[in-house]
C-alpha cells in the first residue's frame, strides 16, 4: 500500500505519553492512544517502531514488495522504489512506523501517515497530506495468512480515530491483490480507480475508510 499543516503541536519524545509492551519497553506514542488491538497475541504482539527497527522494517518491506517489481510498469517501478526508500529513510513526527513482532524479529509493518505530512509521489513530486493515510503495508511471506495484515490496518483505523479524523486513505495498484482484498473485505469504500490519473500516477487506486466514534460505555445499573 503505497499529502497543509493542521496547526497540531508536535510533541517531543519526553512528551509522549507510553504503552507497554510484554516486554515493559516503554515505547513513546505521539498522541493520546485510545483502545487498540490487542497488543499481544497467541504469536505476535503490536507496537510503535522505534529507531532501532528501521532495519528491520526496512527487510520487511522491501521484501513483500519485491514479488511486483516484474508485474509494475517500468515507468512506475523506479519511482516506486525511489519513493520507498526515501520513506523508510525518514524520521518524521507525522508518520508513525507501526510493526507486528514475534520472538524472532519484526514480521509486519505499516506506516501511519499523520495530515500535514509531506511524501514524494510517482510522478516525483511531493504531497502533503489533508487527510490521514495507511501505507506500505508489509507482511514478510513467512507469516501471510496470519491475520498481521488486517490488525496492522486496524491500528491505521484507531490511529485516524485518535486524532479526530472522519476518514482513513489507502492506496494500492491493480497487481496488489491482496492488499485490494483486504481493503474490500474491511470495508474500504474505492475512490479512485486506476486509469483516473495519468503518468506514473495512473497506476493508483485510491480507498477510503469512514471512521465512526467509538460507542459509549453503557450506564451502570442503579
Amino acid at each position: 500500500m503505497c499529502g497543509p499543516d493542521n496547526g497540531r503541536r508536535h510533541h517531543s519524545c519526553s512528551e509522549r505519553p507510553t504503552i507497554q509492551t510484554r516486554h515493559a519497553l516503554q515505547l513513546p506514542v505521539p498522541c493520546t492512544m485510545s483502545i487498540l488491538p490487542s497488543p499481544t497475541s497467541p504469536r505476535f504482539h503490536y507496537r510503535l517502531a522505534t529507531v532501532q527497527d528501521w532495519g528491520d522494517i526496512a527487510a520487511v518491506t522491501q521484501q513483500a514488495y519485491s514479488q511486483y517489481e516484474l508485474e509494475i510498469m517500468e515507468d512506475c517501478r523506479a519511482s516506486f522504489q525511489r519513493g520507498m526508500q526515501a520513506v523508510l529513510a525518514t524520521s518524521h513526527p507525522d508518520m508513525e512506523w507501526w510493526v507486528a513482532e514475534t520472538e524472532h524479529g519484526i514480521a509486519g509493518a505499516v506506516l501511519f501517515c499523520h495530515p500535514g505530512a509531506t511524501l514524494p509521489a510517482l510522478d516525483g513530486s511531493t504531497i502533503t497530506l489533508t487527510q490521514p493515510e495507511a501505507r506500505l503495508l508489509s507482511v514478510s511471506p513467512q507469516a501471510r495468512g496470519l491475520g498481521l495484515g488486517h490488525t496492522l490496518m486496524q491500528i491505521c483505523i484507531q490511529r485516524a480515530r485518535d486524532i479526530g479524523s472522519p476518514t482513513l486513505l489507502v492506496r494500492t495498484m491493480p497487481e496488489m491483490a491482496s492488499a485490494n482484498r483486504l481493503c474490500q473485505q474491511m470495508g474500504f469504500a474505492k475512490r479512485t480507480e486506476a486509469g483516473a490519473r495519468t503518468g506514473a500516477m495512473a497506476r493508483l487506486i485510491d480507498y477510503s475508510y469512514a471512521i465512526t466514534p467509538e460507542s459509549a460505555p453503557a450506564p451502570a445499573k442503579a
